[in-house]
Order: structure tokens, then sequence, then C-alpha cells
């Protein structure tokens, strides 16, 4: 029987939000505009933004700006309330922007005239200092997307000025359509909201999806979910229980099980479909295992500068924006072809997918014994002991050459990214520019066992440019950076066709099916495009270089977590269109960079920045009875804050025990658990840089024992509901033993906002609630709060999240 389900959009708020506003101050520091005259010319960059796109428009930067919006919202326009220039003493001659060229292409590339549209006009270019380009939800958070322009210019006058100050109403109204999310897990919620106050300007602002919080082993999916051709469902459980056992609930469906579970136009759209109850349901990440012959991509259909292509993406398998399993928006006038600029596509990710490009049980085993070997969790056949050998230094290589006329060097943007490596690691720089580049060296920095690696070049399917050569797939299949340097190495390319998994074996499949070397890789499907004139600016250099920045300074160290924000940053495409609706081809451009550009790789791999450091674990070595599970953890002689600890007994559905829990301030979790056999509870604790610690805890008996005169109860703490919570909430705990008790309030700062209880309880259970008011009787701010109960030697904690 075909299954078929339909999203459920859970409400918490007291009084759903019709509409509303919200005043947002842009931060700008017109001290970090560079405005630099080269001869008659003036070029003006600022931090973080893009060029303009559009051949003969002024090249002037293009700042994208993301914006929180309340639980359940979508922006609808937005007002400026103040908005200041200051004028730079000039005059100035802003150099028209050459436009966008494939990699491939490089005769193509050429110097565009100044558009006499612009170019003739008295007035300034761009006319407005801000527009809003689209409303969407970033793994379930409602954010808007907001384009600004740092400076602008008067071509007739040629008086250049920058914008010092801007301050906006941004406008809202409830959608139910962006309440994506009905059910997760409360980690998935804390670390979206997290995510997103790393990207938007106004962090305060950050709200919940709105989802209901349940506990992993209620995921009806899993956190993880691996979708795999038959061939490699056996081999990919060890994957999978690896993820469960550190806390990432995973579980495998096949494309044969997808198939008899929904009917759509092919399988793309039924696991498209299957995705979305997924989404619906607080799944997280995706891995698809099998190249393009085992499990097709999605072609979509792709336009710029003259060539139309269909290319396979797997950003249709992450940008999950549909109201219901079916609804498939990337193909809304139901002509099957997928990707048209008529159809709804959303490009920001709701789910954070990767791909096993695998076509053989052997190529499915190496690629699970890399990401186990990356996070220290086997020994590479035939090598040392990871443990007694690892790589001494972080480091980071780049192989980059000539792209167009000089000075469009590769080289450009691999600096760029340098700004952003941490002073402690080593940087390996092959340039063509300073002529130390060739395929020795290449080959040499690879083997040298680099963390990361960027490569700027010329590409094809099977292979990329250095200087005087090639770098082939032959050259990737005798690497030995694995098994003689002990590193996986995790590589981004701006090249073009080097990602080309629709073809014969391609260069990031080689990539991965290395059988000493190699890794993991993001890499294009078809072109590769660059910037003429501006070295380091083209839209695929800039996907890569964002990348490294998510990764460093904003520290999402996830893989496929990087990888997708990256390229959120860079969407929609209409934000860099230009202001005078000339009909310049930077939406195509932008558009066809973001659907051809995959991740070859496991979307969860949690990327290093230190060297491996160990932890000391203590818990409790058995247990008799339903009862507390108490573990500390240290690194470096301190407590260790955020540690994941999984204990686990049985499938983590089914059985007897899982239980996912984070240390506190103090380095303690306290789990109760209850099991209902003797036997071994395993216990996994996982912390970011830090190597796993897994052991085992004994459970000699089962039950609680009911001495004379009643039943023994047991200390513990239940999610407080509901969470989040706009009204008020429940906080349920037990005690097993009378004495007085004190249930307090914390902020995410320590302060105690209030105190609930102070008096002595009777042993047993009890329910508190709370109305969300602080000590002084004022409603407390929207934000994350801790509540602690404790009794003699018992102190649990949890959270609640407290929405307006």
């Amino acid at each position: 029987m075909k299954y078929f389900s339909c999203p459920i959009v859970l409400f918490l708020l007291c009084a759903s939000v019709s509409a509303g506003s919200m005043i947002v101050n842009v931060p700008l520091d017109p001290s970090e505009l560079s405005v630099i005259d080269r001869g008659v010319c003036t070029s003006v960059t600022y931090p973080q933004a893009y060029t303009t796109y559009t051949p003969g428009a002024p090249g002037l930067p293009i700042l994208p700006v993301q914006i929180a919006l309340p639980t359940g919202c979508r922006a609808t326009g937005f007002n400026i309330i103040d908005e200041h220039y200051q004028t730079i003493d000039g005059p100035h001659y802003v150099t028209p922007s050459s436009g966008c060229y494939p990699l491939s292409r490089p005769e193509l590339a050429q110097p565009a005239e100044p558009d006499i549209h612009i170019y003739g006009r008295n007035e300034f270019y761009p006319s407005a200092s801000v527009e809003l380009n689209s409303s969407s939800v970033l793994w379930g958070i409602p954010v808007a997307y907001v384009t600004v322009y740092p400076a602008h210019w008067n071509p007739v006058t040629e008086q250049l000025e920058i914008l010092s100050n801007l301050v906006i109403e941004v406008e809202y109204e409830t959608d139910p359509s962006v309440s994506l999310v009905s059910r997760r897990t409360e980690t998935s919620e804390l670390r979206a909201q997290e995510i997103v106050r790393r990207m938007v300007i106004n962090p305060m602002d950050v709200s919940s999806s709105g989802a209901t919080l349940v506990d992993a082993k209620d995921l009806l999916y899993g956190q993880y979910v691996i979708i795999t051709h038959p061939d490699y469902e056996t081999i990919m459980e060890d994957l999978a229980a690896w993820k469960t056992a550190k806390g990432i609930p995973t579980n495998i469906y096949t494309t044969t099980w997808i198939q008899s579970q929904y009917n759509c136009w092919d399988l793309q759209q039924e696991m498209r479909a299957f995705l979305t109850d997924c989404r619906d349901e607080g799944t997280d990440y995706v891995l698809i295992v099998g190249d393009d012959d085992r499990i097709a991509c999605r072609d979509v259909y792709m336009s710029a500068s003259g060539s139309t292509v269909n290319a396979p993406s797997d950003l249709y398998f992450s940008d999950i924006n549909d109201t219901a399993p079916g609804a498939d928006l990337w193909d809304t006038n139901y002509n099957h072809i997928w990707g048209e600029p008529a159809d709804n596509i959303d490009y920001h990710p709701d789910l954070w997918v990767g791909r096993a490009s695998v076509n053989s049980t052997g190529e499915a085993e190496l690629f699970i014994d890399k990401v186990l070997f990356y996070e220290h969790m086997i020994s590479w056949s035939g090598g040392d002991d990871y443990f007694d050998t690892a790589p001494v230094e972080m480091r980071i290589g780049h192989s980059t050459e000539l792209l167009f006329s000089p000075p469009y060097y590769g080289s450009a943007s691999a600096e760029m990214i340098n700004a952003y490596v941490p002073g402690y690691w080593e940087i390996e720089k092959c340039y063509e520019s300073t002529s130390s580049n060739s395929h020795a060296i290449t080959h040499e920095m690879f083997n040298a066992g680099p963390h990361h690696v960027y490569v700027a070049a010329h590409g094809s399917e099977t292979s990329f440019s250095v200087p005087g050569g090639s770098y082939s797939v032959s050259d990737v299949m005798s690497l030995t950076n694995i098994s003689s340097e002990n590193s996986v190495a995790i590589i981004n390319a701006i090249c073009c066709s080097t990602g080309h998994l629709d073809g014969a074996e391609c260069f990031s499949d080689a990539w991965q099916a290395s059988p000493n070397g190699g890794g993991f890789a993001a890499m294009n499907a078809r072109y590769g495009w660059g910037h003429y004139g501006e070295p380091g600016m083209g839209p695929s250099e800039r996907l890569c270089e964002k990348f490294y920045y998510k990764f460093f300074l904003e520290d999402i160290h996830e893989l496929g977590m990087a990888h997708l924000t990256s390229m959120d940053y860079f969407t929609p495409p209409s934000a860099f269109e230009d202001s005078f609706d000339l009909g310049g081809s930077e939406v195509e451009t932008l558009d066809w960079c973001l659907k051809t550009y995959n991740l070859f790789g496991d979307p969860e791999l949690p990327m290093w920045t230190l060297e491996a450091i160990d932890m000391s674990v203590t818990h409790t070595s058995s247990i008799g009875s339903a009862g507390e599970i108490h573990v500390e953890v240290t690194s470096g002689g301190s407590p260790l804050e955020d540690a994941r600890v999984c204990l686990q007994k049985g499938n983590w559905q089914t059985g007897e025990v899982y239980e996912v829990a984070y240390t506190n301030a103090s380095g303690v979790a306290d789990i109760f658990v209850n099991p209902a056999t003797t036997g071994i509870i395993d216990i996994y604790v996982w912390a970011r840089n830090h190597n796993t610690y897994d052991g085992t805890i004994d459970v000699t008996s089962v039950g609680i024992s009911e001495p004379e005169g009643g039943t023994t109860c047991a200390n513990s703490l239940s999610p407080v509901s509901p969470s989040p919570a706009a009204c008020n909430t429940v906080i349920t705990f037990s005690l097993a033993q009378a004495g007085p008790a004190f249930v307090d309030v914390f902020d995410i700062t320590g302060r105690i906002v209030t105190t609930l209880n102070r008096d002595e309880l009777t042993s047993g259970s009890h329910s508190l609630l709370w109305n969300l008011e602080d000590s002084s009787g004022r409603i407390v701010p929207s934000g994350l709060y801790y509540v602690r109960v404790s009794s003699g030697s018992f102190t649990a904690s949890t959270s609640v999240i407290v929405i307006k």
C-alpha cells in the first residue's frame, strides 16, 4: 500500500501573530570600505560583499544580509527609517564590470564597455540602498534575505558616496508555509538557532522553528537518514551504527522501499516526497549512497551566457520547501523539466545532504572506512595506528593556475581564504603566479597529508590543470595521503566538470574511491565561473571562499552545513540582479553555480580545527535497577561542557535504552535509564575536536524494589512541556526522598531568573507551572532558559525555549 502524509503545522502561540514589524539596525563600518584609485579608475570593495556581475554596470559592492524573523512569519516588505551617506573626495570613475565567464572558455572573457543606460544618467547607481529579495527558512528558522549596497556612484558628476548608517523597519505576516518542521530534537532546534544567530545581523531576534521537541528515540525516521541502492544496504549498517552510537540516531532506507511507499513521476521525485516527510519529522542529515548510475541525481535546467544544459543537482534534495509530499516546487508547472525560471526554487537548505558516489560494494566499504578513520574510530588497513602517527600539523594546501589573462590567477581567491585560516595551521601555496606549482608539486602537496585542499584551475571530467600539464584520475588513485600521513583530505574546487558524476568515473568519484588517499569533495558538475577583471571575485571562487569563512570564522564545523550555508549566502540569485533591470546574465550565472556544486561526502562529518584532544571520562560502572547514570567529562584537567553522551542498549527505536544528553558547565550529565533486562549498556562520549570515548555499563538486575510500606521512587526530571512556550510551561519531576527542594530558572548567562519552589516536598512525582515571569513579575524575553531541580544529593537540569 502506498503511504501518503500531509505535514502538520503545530502552533504553540497563545494567539497567532497575523502581521507586525521590527526595527533592524544594519551594521555598517565605512572605514572597512576600500576605495583604491588605479590610474583614472577607482576600485570599490567591502568585506564579505560581492561585486556587481552585470556586464557594463559600475563595479560596486553588493552585500547580502540575513535578518531573523518571528516564528512562523514571512517578510512582506520594509521601510527605510534612517539612512546616511558620506561623500568620498573625488572625482572618481568606477570601472564597469566585465561580467562572468566559464573558466573553461577563457577566450570568451573580455572587458565590457560602459552601459550607456547607467553611465549616461545623472543619478546614483544603484538607486536604492537596500532591497528585500526573499523570505524563507533556514533549517526551519525563519529568515529574510536582503541586499545592501554599501556604496553608490553618479557617473555624470563622478561623485562616490558610501553608506554609513542604515535603519530599516521589516514588515512581516504569519505564513503557515514557512513552518516546515513539526517535530525535532531539542539538540537540533538549539543547533539550528545557533547557526542562524551566526548568520543574521539581529541574533537576539532569532526565534524558534515552532516544532514540538521530542527525545531522539521518538524520531520517526531518524536524525540522520541514509538513502541507498539496495546493493549497499547491509554495508551501510556500520555507518548507521556509528552515527547512532555517538548520539545521531540513524536509519537506512533503500530506493526500493521508497518506491513502495510513494507514487510520483520518478524515483527522484519519490525520494523528494520521502524527504519532505523526513524534514517534517525532524531529520537533519541525508546521505545518498550510489553514483548516478545507481541512484540518479535530479537533472535540472541551467542556462547562462548562451549555454543551456541539464545537470545533476543534489540541491534538489536539500531545498525541501514543499508543503506536502509530492508537491514538487522545483516543477510547479508539471512539465517534468526541473529547475526552470518559472518554477518555485527556494535554494535555501532544509536538510544537510551529501552523496557517496559509489558504484560497487568495495567503494561503499571504502567510503565508510574514510568516515570512521576521519573520526578516529578505526586504523587504516595496512597503515600504522592513527593515535601513534597522527599528523602533527593542521594543514591546508592550494593548487592554483592562471584562469584568464594576467593578472587573473587562482591564487587571488586562495589568498582570500588564507585570511581566515588560523595562525597555527600550515599553508601550502602551490601557485603558478609565484612559479611554485607543477604536477609534481601538487602531487607532493596532496600526499603530505593536508586536512583541506583548495583548487582554482581549469578542469575537465577527469582532471584539472596544473602548469605544464594536468592532474588526473589516475594520479588520484595513486595517492597515499591516508595510508602514509593519516590524513583524509577535504577538497573544494572551482574547476569545470570535475564533479561530473552523471558521466564516467569523474575526478570527484576518484577522490572518494582512491584506495589509500583522497577523501571527500565539493565540485562542479558543469562549468565553474569566474569574473573577468576581478581576480578572486567570480561566483565559483566566492562559493569556495565562503565555505572556509563559515568553517573557520563562524565555526560551522559539520561538512554538509558548511557546504550548504556557504551556498545560502549567495541566495537567492535575484539578489544580485542589477537595479536598472537591464537584463544581465548574473541571475542565470548564479543559479547555475548553486545548482551544479555538489557535496561528495558525509554531511554530518565533524571537521577538525585542532589536533585531536583526549578526554577523560568517568561514569557509573553498573546499575542494579532503574536509576541515573552519572557521567563526568574533563579535558586537560578541566570540566568539558557540551560533550554529547549517548547510552544505548538495543536498537535506538525499539530497544531498552537510547538516551542522548550533554554535559553541563561542570562537565556532568546525569541520565535516567530503566533497562528491562540485564546485560550491557554502551556509552559513547563525543566532543568537538576530541577523540571519542567508548565504554560499557553493566546492568546487574532490573526493576525497582518495593520494600514494605510502599514503592521507592527514583529521582528524575522530565523535559519541560511545552517547549517552545509562549504562555506558560510545566516542569515535571520526581524525588526519591522527601526533603527541601529547589526549582530555579536560569537565563543563558547563568543568572537566576526566578525560583519556583524552595519548600519541602514529599517523595514522588511533582509538577510546577511556570508562567514565564521573572521574580519581579515581568514576562521574560524570548530565548533559551534552564530549569534546575535540586534536592539533597540529586541535581538535574533541562532547558526550555520561550517565544513571544
